[in-house]
């Protein structure tokens, strides 16, 4: 076991130091402004090449290599290769005895071999199964699995009851505390007087989760653990020119749209302020700990974003698999996020049927096909602001429900009104201990901070790791 203090690690998805700076100044007794002032602030960098997304960038983060190598570029690739060439953090740390306690972190599934030497192990949201070490957050990740299933562009207000009840009997035992109880309680209430409130349940997911890790690792006390939250991250994407209104050259959002989202984005991060509470306490209190929040990446303002009504999606991606030819036992699909599908072809006969795809055309655009593994396939279709849907098979008309694609309302005519960029954060809070702070934000690269982990903990660093950096 390690003597170094213990490390907290929040990864606080697509944040850059534009919102943490945004919320600070506008909230001077939050966490956030606590730690502007109390501890070492990093703008960091990635150093990934092409289309930056979470799938590619914490990849990076966590294995200390870019995407030119590792090659992680979407959801249910197969990591078997890559997870021996080029391990992530947690595996290194396992296996060198030195206890992990995992929450939520992008590409952690499947869960390792050596299970039974973490504290605990609760994969991504997008995991193709709900097995979690220890046992018991089973009933939790299959019910977030569900509602990652059915929340993937609206925000639905369809739930499973019989796992919705399965898991809320286990909910006692895992941390639920009665401020979340509350939250989600009003949150549900809410949702009967303004139905715009809805979207606010991407939200009360992080809650219960967090409740949970928060129990774990008080009670199991890893040498390190790792909390991934993207609750903050969607709120940006869709809200940023509510509150941000002078980054666009020509703003197309107009006061109404502004005003009735606007508390959305403070609504995201006065929840991570209050998480983030907790463990700045226990580290004030405990002296045995430090916490460390990182964005593998960041957004920014889009030019020219306006706001969208509908989008023409995949909405039944087993209608359009049956529609090309594919029976159903010959492919599996993977949780994903709209527009973005991604399936694995079981069967090599079954691959030249995927040729079909190209023959389909929706209002004039063709589905995007993709092989991003040696049989994982990744469709995209994207049309915005459509007043019909044609869909043309060659000359022959389809019918849109015979094929699984239709026009899907925006709750909110949101899109991606801001979007990736490289620059994220790094903060470092070690307590109340202000020498050596001087307010100023440093920069690194996001491959520095795995061979960084493994300086801390007195481990060397593989030969494709930079050199790192004092934590």
């Amino acid at each position: 076991m390690t003597k170094n203090k213990k490390l907290i690690i929040y990864e606080l998805n697509e944040v850059p130091k534009k919102v943490f700076n945004f919320y600070s100044d506008t909230h001077l007794n939050s966490s956030f402004n606590k730690l502007r002032n109390h501890a070492v602030c990093f703008e960091t960098k990635t150093e990934d090449f092409g289309h930056l997304s979470p799938w590619i960038t914490w990849p990076s983060l966590h294995r200390g290599i870019n995407n030119t190598k590792h090659e992680i570029s979407n959801l249910g690739q197969n990591l078997e290769k890559v997870n021996i060439d080029y391990p992530a953090i947690w595996e290194i740390l396992s296996l060198a005895s030195i206890k992990v306690g995992l929450f939520g972190c992008l590409h952690s599934y499947p869960m390792p071999k050596n299970i039974s030497d973490y504290s605990f192990y609760v994969p991504d949201t997008f995991a193709a199964g709900p097995e979690c070490f220890p046992s018991k957050f089973s009933d939790f990740q299959k019910f977030n699995l569900e509602m990652v299933g059915v929340n993937s562009r609206n925000v639905s207000s369809q739930i499973n009851l019989r796992s919705a009840i399965k898991f809320l009997k286990a909910c006692p035992k895992l941390g639920l505390t009665l401020n979340t109880f509350g939250k989600i309680s009003n949150q549900i209430v809410s949702e009967f007087f303004n139905k715009d409130r809805l979207v606010r349940r991407r939200t009360s997911q992080v809650q219960l989760a967090f409740d949970f890790f928060f129990k774990e690792l008080n009670f199991s006390k890893p040498d390190i653990s790792f909390f991934f939250t993207n609750h903050v991250a969607s709120s940006m994407h869709r809200y940023w020119p509510s509150i941000f209104p002078l980054d666009y050259d020509d703003l197309k959002f107009d006061p109404q749209w502004r005003q009735r989202w606007e508390d959305e984005i403070p609504f995201t991060i006065k929840e991570t302020n209050e998480q983030l509470q907790k463990l700045m306490q226990l580290v004030d209190k405990n002296k045995g700990y430090k916490l460390i929040i990182l964005s593998s990446m960041g957004q920014a303002a889009v030019q020219d974003s306006e706001k969208i009504e509908n989008q023409i999606l995949i909405t039944n991606l087993n209608k359009l698999m049956d529609y090309i030819g594919i029976n159903k036992e010959n492919w599996t699909p993977h949780l994903g996020m709209q527009p973005l599908q991604v399936v694995t072809i079981k069967i090599d006969e079954e691959l030249k049927k995927l040729n079909k795809i190209d023959n389909i055309k929706i209002n004039g655009n063709q589905i995007s096909l993709e092989k991003i593994g040696e049989r994982e396939y990744l469709f995209s279709l994207d049309v915005k602001n459509q007043k019909n849907i044609k869909i043309m098979d060659g000359n022959t008309e389809v019918v849109p429900s015979n094929i699984g694609i239709d026009i899907v309302h925006l709750q909110d005519a949101a899109g991606s009104n801001a979007y990736h960029i490289p620059e994220g954060i790094c903060i470092i809070y070690d307590g109340l201990n202000d020498k050596n702070i001087d307010g100023k934000w440093r920069k690194i690269s996001t491959l520095d901070i795995a061979p960084s982990i493994l300086n801390y903990f007195g481990l060397s660093k593989p030969a494709y790791m930079q050199q790192g950096f004092s934590i």
